[in-house]
């Protein structure tokens, strides 16, 4: 028998993305909405779900940090936004 926490769990990660990166101080990681995204849908994911970002390690300069949001959005380390 499947928890209800378990489902919610199991559905959450079915709708979401997770990216490690590693950034040094300053540099920026963007969260961007994807084209042709129904903004309504993007909205209730959202607000069910949130974004969840998580520092994993830090050594010396560089921490590395764990981005886990709705497939919707985009996330981008700085230097590929910009290009």
């Amino acid at each position: 028998m499947v928890t209800k926490c378990a489902y919610e769990q199991a559905r959450k990660r079915e709708n979401m993305s997770y990216v490690v990166l590693t950034r040094r101080e300053g540099e920026k990681i963007t969260l961007r909405v994807q084209p042709g995204t129904n903004a309504e849908d993007l909205l209730s994911e959202l607000l069910l779900d949130g974004i969840t970002v998580t520092v994993k390690e830090i050594k010396g300069s560089k921490a590395q940090i764990a981005v886990e949001a709705p497939l919707d959005l985009q996330i981008l380390r700085s230097e590929l936004e910009e290009a």
